[in-house]
């Protein structure tokens, strides 16, 4: 299965010594590049940010991040995929935006009041297709997604896989040429990865046609898969709000208890409440020990539901209001 060939534990392998010039060809050679003093080395006394994989070699990404984009569309998708009034939200925030098929499926053996969700959409006007998938409900939820990722490891369910990328494929036949938007809170955001990577591989869109956008996601796969995942997909956000534990999970993995697991490219990193004129990070390492991992005491799972300063639950279960200060999180 493609899910079972991407997500196969990479072990790394060891350092050995060379010299090189540059960030990628040190690191290929197997030793460190330290960023400050642009220098190689088998091993540094003092550097703030030492590379050791190419996947964190320093770099933008090649398309510009848009604050804006990112706090109207793309919020109101992913908070629109935890409610029934996906349609509505549309109404208040992106009124050219139409629900073409809500589509939900038991993802739990042990509880039928688990599922897993994700809609389709299109807008005429600005000639685009969006799938977005919804996040774990409720802490019972993620708690079982958790220890099931310990025991089972990450599991796919064929049902929502066929039921939307049916709809993804009607939609496409009728609206040729159109660009797809991919996004999703959480588990929703990994369910993104996943789903745009089935895209591509079995030649439904081009990669280029695509714009990825996850929010508070945990890592998905190996340090391969983030790799592949970054090369292919050129437009792709992984955007985290300051001290999200979610976000920060799972490194290691759990069958194994060595291997790194990775984020693929590009994190936005907004170290505060996420308002209009606050500021934010584009980290031009992949994943490690930068950007929102140099924080790792007091996460918070409020941090994880609130983005854009916006309580994405609540906010989308209500319609998307227009009037967004009474779900604020200051």
């Amino acid at each position: 299965m493609f899910l079972e060939n991407f997500l196969a534990i990479f072990i790394l392998s060891s350092l050995t010594g060379a010299s090189a010039d540059n960030c990628s060809s040190c690191v290929s050679s197997g030793n460190i590049w330290c960023v400050e003093s642009s220098q190689c080395n088998t091993t540094f006394s003092s550097c703030q940010t030492q590379i050791t994989v190419q996947l964190n070699c320093p770099a933008l990404p090649k398309y510009a991040y848009d604050d804006s984009f990112m706090r109207t569309q793309q919020l109101t998708f992913a908070s629109a995929s935890h409610g029934d009034q996906i349609q509505k939200c549309f109404g208040n925030q992106i009124p050219t935006m139409k629900l073409f098929k809500l589509r939900a499926v038991t993802c739990s053996e042990g509880n039928a009041n688990f599922t897993c969700r994700g809609f389709t959409a299109y807008d005429v006007t600005q000639k685009v297709i969006v799938l977005s998938f919804r996040g774990s409900s409720g802490t019972d939820q993620s708690e079982q997604l958790n220890n099931g990722f310990i025991n089972e490891g990450i599991q796919w369910y064929p049902d929502i896989n066929g039921n939307i990328f049916k709809d993804l494929r009607s939609l496409k036949y009728k609206y040729p040429g159109f660009e797809l938007w991919i996004n999703g809170h959480s588990l929703g955001g990994m369910l993104s990865w996943v789903a745009s990577s089935y895209l591509v591989t079995t030649g439904l869109y081009k990669a280029e046609d695509i714009k990825v956008v996850t929010f508070g996601s945990p890592r998905l796969g190996d340090y391969d898969f983030a790799v592949w995942y970054t090369n292919t997909f050129l437009y792709s956000f992984h955007i985290i709000h300051r001290a999200d534990f979610f976000a920060r999970q799972l490194r290691i993995d759990p069958h194994t208890n060595t291997t790194v697991l990775y984020h693929p490219r590009t994190q936005i990193w907004y170290n505060n409440y996420m308002n209009e004129t606050d500021q934010y990070e584009i980290c031009k390492q992949a994943d490690g020990n930068y950007c929102s991992d140099t924080v790792q005491e007091g996460l918070s799972m409020w941090d994880h539901i609130y983005y854009f300063n916006v309580n994405m639950p609540a906010w989308g279960r209500d319609g998307c209001p227009k009037d967004r200060s009474s779900y604020a999180q200051q």
